[in-house]
């Protein structure tokens, strides 16, 4: 058996803003994870070489690896956002890849930058609304990788396309391989610590549609649940009428609502 420890925690620098980890800008390149130990904290410590379990042998004991509670939490980050749901084209990108190029656009990383800082002790999401191509995906989608990797939340993204209608409607017919899931795969968006929710309100052709919007924000509300809502739409105007206004009244009470409009960035790139 291990020998047990008896520590008060590793004691982390400035280096890595005390959390053991550091962002590898170069991992794509290279081959290696995003994450990786402090080189200036962590490693100088290690004595098991950074390879699972984390544990080094001495003196006929097997002990615990001063790097083990660090590399245990890099683990845990790495499969959260594996599973995250990301769009490839946005992965691991940080606060520092959205360029501001209006007002409207600095208010907006600015109150990303609050909520990250301040969470979990934050109240409300956010719905970012405006015309294609300002950023809103790109943003939110920095939000939920910068609270995966400063906090170890459970979070997810999900894009409201008629992708997404289809799977759920797969799940109503016999013989498909999610049959009988829908209020697993339902209760998962609507449990989950933090949710992105990209193109809200794009597909809203019937009836059904329009109440699994609402029942999937209703889910989120009732749970206190932190959300990020993008949409191309002005909520004002585009969802006074959604489900009898349920919607609106729900994304109000649950959400900062902010506009992301102006040029499409696209163009410049």
């Amino acid at each position: 058996m291990p020998e047990k420890q008896h520590s008060t925690g590793p004691a982390y620098c400035d280096f890595c803003d005390r959390s053991g980890i550091v962002f590898n800008k170069h991992f794509g390149e290279l081959g290696q994870n995003a994450l990786v130990p402090c080189p200036k904290c962590v490693v100088p410590k290690c004595r098991c070489g950074g390879e699972e379990p984390y544990y080094y042998y001495e003196n006929g004991l097997i002990k615990s690896c001063a790097c083990r509670e660090t590399m245990m939490k890099i683990d845990r980050i790495l499969e959260i956002y594996a599973n995250s749901g990301i769009d490839k084209h946005y992965r691991w990108k940080r606060v520092d890849a959205f360029k501001v190029y209006s007002e409207l656009g600095k208010k907006a990383k600015l109150q990303a930058y609050e909520t990250v800082k301040k969470f979990p002790d934050v109240s409300k999401g956010l719905f970012l609304w405006g015309n294609p191509g300002t950023g809103k995906t790109l943003l939110a989608s920095i939000i939920l990788t910068e609270l995966i990797i400063h906090h170890a939340v459970q979070g997810r993204y999900i894009k409201i396309s008629r992708t997404f209608f289809n799977r759920l409607k797969a799940t109503f017919a016999e013989g498909s391989e999610t049959y009988g899931m829908s209020s697993k795969i339902e209760k998962e968006f609507a449990d989950v610590d933090v949710l992105v929710v990209d193109d809200f309100g794009v597909q809203r052709d019937t009836e059904w549609e329009q109440e699994t919007l609402y029942n999937l924000v209703d889910a989120r509300y009732e749970g206190e649940k932190f959300t990020v809502f993008t949409s191309n739409k002005n909520p004002h105007e585009e969802f006074k009428d959604l489900s009898g206004g349920r919607v609106l009244s729900r994304i109000k009470e649950m959400t900062v609502i902010m506009e992301l409009s102006g040029k499409d960035q696209r163009e410049s790139q």
